[in-house]
Formats: structure tokens, C-alpha cells, sequence
């Protein structure tokens, strides 16, 4: 995982933290609804 301060264009999904999917409590995991998967944001 990159740890850099420099802001890029497709910069990482805040709410997801660039992971693409949530980790559930109950266990499994769900996609983030904000980047759709994809852990970046346009």
C-alpha cells in the first residue's frame, strides 16, 4: 500500500478507505456505494 501525501487525480476512496468494499461486523463484506468497488474516486 502506497503511504505518499501527494495529491493524485483519482485520488483514494475516503469512506472505503481505498479498499473498494466495506468489512462487515457479522463477518463478509459489502461493496462501498461511493466508488462503486473500485476504491478510487473521480
Amino acid at each position: 500500500m502506497k503511504t505518499s501525501s501527494a495529491q493524485h487525480s483519482d485520488s483514494s476512496c475516503t469512506f472505503c478507505s481505498g479498499k473498494g468494499y466495506f468489512q462487515l461486523l457479522l463477518g463478509g463484506s459489502e461493496t462501498c456505494s461511493n466508488c462503486q468497488g473500485t476504491g478510487k474516486v473521480r
